[in-house]
């Protein structure tokens, strides 16, 4: 029944939110690589401090968080010399991240972790970041995340029928999650303000200095088709000639405490 929910909500994907969905994970990728690469850390490194600093972080906030915490780690500053928009215990742990401690053994709450699994290698076939709004479109209803609360094996159920839609489709479950997210926030107007965004203005906007500085590969994408869907089939339908606004498949706004599922 919950897998036919998210079937609901796929049916109404445009090819613009297939694209979108489809790509999200690896722009979080080129750019956390970026931050990385100017403040002398690997990917790995770019990717764990990104998402152990984005419970209750929004976008642009996140990006300048984790940059300022990189290079303060590369130029040897103490962790009082800057400040973050996150929770003390996220910037310990990005913190420590950053110094050489594994990623894996601090971030442990689901969202965050499979947040970062997912940034780190969005070909992943495992991990899905699962928020509010996946939990409502699991549903099939949306409900004000404010308050929301859900449970563990909750979650664990909602990534395993993400995971069988996405194999139906051929995608990896992270574009699954992707293309579900902003499909929804789309068809609900949800928050539909610039800063969630993937596109490169992003680095200028959060001040990195890091506009157009790597080109993006094209991906490879899992779905070649926008017709209708028809007897089961995973073709969502074609756009209506209407512009749709671009969200990154998943937003530190969504959480409502450090680490937290919801």
């Amino acid at each position: 029944m919950s897998v036919d929910n998210l079937k609901r909500t796929l049916d109404r994907a445009t090819s613009f939110d297939i694209e979108a969905g489809l790509t999200s994970f690896r722009r979080y990728h080129r750019i956390v690589t970026l931050i990385a690469a100017r403040t002398g850390h690997t990917p790995r490194i770019g990717a764990a401090v990104f998402a152990a600093l984005s419970p209750n972080n929004d976008y642009h906030g996140n990006l300048r968080d984790a940059h300022a915490l990189l290079a303060a780690a590369s130029r040897g500053d103490r962790l009082d010399s800057f400040g973050v928009s996150t929770y003390g215990p996220n910037k310990r742990k990005a913190w420590a991240i950053a110094h050489g401690e594994d990623p894996l053994a601090l971030i442990v709450a689901k969202k965050t972790r499979s947040f970062f699994l997912n940034i780190d290698n969005p070909d992943d076939p495992v991990p899905v970041t699962i928020d509010g709004h996946m939990y409502n479109i699991w549903r099939c209803q949306r409900e004000n995340l404010v308050g929301l609360r859900w449970r563990n094996h909750q979650y664990d159920r909602i990534a395993d029928d993400v995971r069988a839609l996405a194999q139906e489709c051929k995608m990896v479950p992270c574009q699954m999650q992707g293309v579900l997210w902003i499909t929804w926030r789309r068809i609900h107007r949800i928050r539909t303000s610039d800063q969630l965004t993937f596109w490169d203005e992003d680095l200028a906007a959060a001040r990195l200095g890091l506009h157009r500085s790597l080109p993006l590969e094209s991906p490879d994408l899992k779905i070649h088709e926008s017709n209708p869907r028809s007897n089961g089939s995973c073709h969502p339908s074609p756009p209506n000639g209407k512009p749709s606004t671009v969200f990154p498949a998943s937003t530190a706004r969504a959480s409502t405490g450090p680490d937290s599922p919801a």
